[in-house]
């Protein structure tokens, strides 16, 4: 303790000279910051994305947080992001450091906390052989397969009236993690022993997700406490733990998807399809388990989530839903939809691309740093700098959409119907999956899931309300959520799904 005591008391004493002398950076203005917690109250309590979008309309779209430990310049606007994450993205690609959660947790084998550099460049070149838009073709029975069985897990059974907010979400949730695991590891659907190897993902990335979160441990606060020996440092014991059992646990899940991958002659997944890649680029075995395991955990929760926010929005806005499925009627009658049927279907093309923008599940993303000095509009963004794009803010920008809280699909298609080029700086199909080099590399996978499982659940169903325990019908509240951290997920919600036709479930086991 006495050799701790005059550490912090330095510590203590520079961030309060930091916080009351004048500045004499060049960073962005921003809200006034208090001794020691800088801007931290003002962040506080309600969901961050919302916060920050509050000061962006105070402070415009280039501004600067001050936390305990970080400087965070927020970019709030498509062009400031553009300009800071895509076009100077050879300096801006870095990864905050993620004390508990990247280096001890995880050993930066996580792509997410990746630092940017030798290995993640590698890792990057595999990732985008098995998910870039061609690739992505291979993987279409596999999600078709699991849209439809999603459609069979939600018919009612007896009645409408049975189904429990939160066993939209659970079965939303089991059909992307099918369809993601099938596309990764080959094989059948989930079996009762998958479905546990998929409980362990979800519990992965939940500790993965808290341990990441500003304030959650105190290594990350004062990371100059990460040198202190094992004995005084209980956090790392319990995060080597950690890594030992996830690390034996994402390597048991290779090994099966390449014993599954050798009784399948055709749709193959991405361990099988890229193995000759992981060859050529060096990949160790620790690392393809830990880029699989990461591609499955990151999947599974974002597209999930987007579903989720697909059928809130459907409920709340019953003519879009009508418009869609009249539009996949006139394209495929009374069978289900397909991928050959999708640049018919502009209509629901400009759907997935609304569902991202209305509610962007990851509304924040990750934070990116700066890797050396930044200059832009006149500004000095010095190096180590986190710089957060918040994705909501620019999703809501209405500069690009006029009544941004709207759920309006048309506002992607053109006079014709036809979906429209992308904005200049607003890249539609991917804003929500971050920006620069750092974005998600399973981007038009998800996009895929998106419209196949959406296709399916308007050619299936109508959508309703649902009551709450007295018997009145609730409509979604679009404006509340489930915080989760780096994610959001829409309020819970009753809801009735009623099938369009009498034989779904003949029409769909036969198609399996």
């Amino acid at each position: 303790m006495s050799i701790l005591l005059p550490a912090v008391l330095a510590v203590l004493l520079a961030v309060i000279i930091y916080y009351l002398l004048p500045s004499r950076s060049r960073l962005p203005p921003g809200p006034p910051a208090l001794p020691l917690l800088g801007n931290l109250p003002q962040l506080l309590p309600s969901p961050l994305f919302l916060r920050l979008h509050s000061l962006t309309s105070k402070y415009g779209d280039l501004y600067t947080l001050r936390l305990p430990g970080n400087t965070i310049v927020v970019l709030g606007s498509a062009r400031a992001q553009a300009d800071v994450l895509d076009r100077l993205g050879a300096v801006t690609s870095g990864r905050p450091r993620f004390v508990m959660a990247g280096e001890i947790m995880t050993r930066n084998l996580l792509y997410v906390f990746m630092p940017y550099g030798e290995r993640w460049r590698r890792l990057r070149r595999v990732t985008h052989e098995g998910f870039n838009v061609r690739a992505c073709a291979a993987y279409y029975p596999f999600q078709t397969s699991e849209a439809a069985n999603l459609v069979l897990s939600l018919l009612p059974s007896p009645s409408p009236s049975n189904a429990s907010p939160q066993s939209l979400p659970d079965k939303l949730k089991h059909a992307s993690a099918a369809s993601t695991w099938r596309s990764l590891y080959s094989g059948p659907s989930l079996t009762a022993e998958d479905e546990e190897r998929v409980r362990r993902v979800d519990q992965v990335g939940e500790d993965v997700l808290k341990a990441s979160m500003p304030l959650a441990s105190v290594v990350d606060v004062f990371p100059w406490l990460d040198a202190l020996p094992q004995w005084a440092a209980p956090w790392r014991r319990q995060g080597e733990a950690w890594f030992s059992r996830t690390d034996a646990f994402y390597r048991e899940m290779l090994e099966l998807g390449r014993r599954q991958e050798k009784g399948v002659e055709h749709h193959k997944g991405f361990i099988a399809s890229t193995a000759d890649s992981f060859d050529r680029f060096e990949v160790t075995e620790q690392e393809a388990a830990w880029t699989a395991g990461g591609l499955f955990g990151a999947g599974v929760e974002t597209t999930a989530a987007s579903l989720h926010v697909f059928v809130q929005a459907m409920i709340l806005y019953p003519s879009v839903a009508l418009t869609a499925q009249r539009h996949i009627h006139a394209v495929c009658g009374g069978r289900p939809p397909s991928f050959d049927d999708r640049e018919r279907l502009p209509y629901l093309q400009a759907m997935v691309k609304e569902v991202l923008r209305w509610k962007p599940v990851a509304a924040l993303g990750v934070p990116h740093v700066a890797e050396e000095d930044v200059e832009y509009r006149g500004y000095v963004i010095p190096k180590g700098t986190l710089l957060m794009g918040n994705i909501w803010s620019i999703s809501h920008d209405p500069a690009f959409f006029p009544s941004p809280d709207t759920f309006d699909p048309t506002r992607f298609l053109d006079e014709k119907g036809q979906v429209k080029e992308p904005f200049p700086d607003y890249h539609d199909d991917t804003v929500a999956y971050g920006a620069g080099r750092r974005i998600c590399p399973g981007r038009d996978f998800a996009n895929n899931t998106l419209f196949i499982d959406m296709a399916y659940l308007l050619w299936a169903f109508d959508f309703a309300p649902g009551a709450d325990k007295r018997g009145m019908q609730v409509l979604p509240d679009p404006d509340k959520y489930q915080d989760h951290g780096l994610m959001i997920h829409p309020a819970l919600f009753p809801y009735t799904l009623t099938p369009r036709r009498p034989d779904l479930r003949e029409m769909l086991a036969s198609a399996l």
